[in-house]
């Protein structure tokens, strides 16, 4: 059947420039940026990291931020999993309002952002 899906962390700062570096996407809940994957990069991996800026408010909020944009992230790929596109890095921003949006609105914002790339 189908191989499960694999996710992998952006991890260090020059893996974030050169995402940043990409195009971008936004909604009033989160923004989206993602640029192509390298040569070396794993091909059916899904590489992202969900980010909460330090000034959206305290570790807890941040924290709870990130932890719905995680789940409603995986939730929405899983939905499109055969239009999601893992030649991609992506790297998703949380915006203020995404703390006290209902989850499913969070996942069908994903959707469309996600189709579109």
């Amino acid at each position: 059947m189908s191989s499960k899906l694999a996710f992998q962390s952006l991890s260090g700062s020059e893996e974030f420039k050169y995402v940043l570096s990409g195009k971008k996407l936004g909604t009033p809940l989160f923004t989206i940026y993602y640029k192509e994957k390298k040569n070396d990069d794993k091909v059916n991996s899904i590489m992202l990291s969900c980010v909460a800026a330090k000034k959206l408010g305290n570790a807890v909020k941040r924290n709870k931020m990130r932890r719905r944009l995680k789940m409603a992230t995986r939730k929405a790929i899983i939905e499109i999993k055969k239009s999601f596109q893992t030649r991609f890095k992506y790297a998703i921003f949380a915006k203020p309002k995404i703390y006290d949006e209902k989850f499913q609105n969070i996942v069908d914002q994903l959707v469309i952002k996600f189709k579109s790339i």
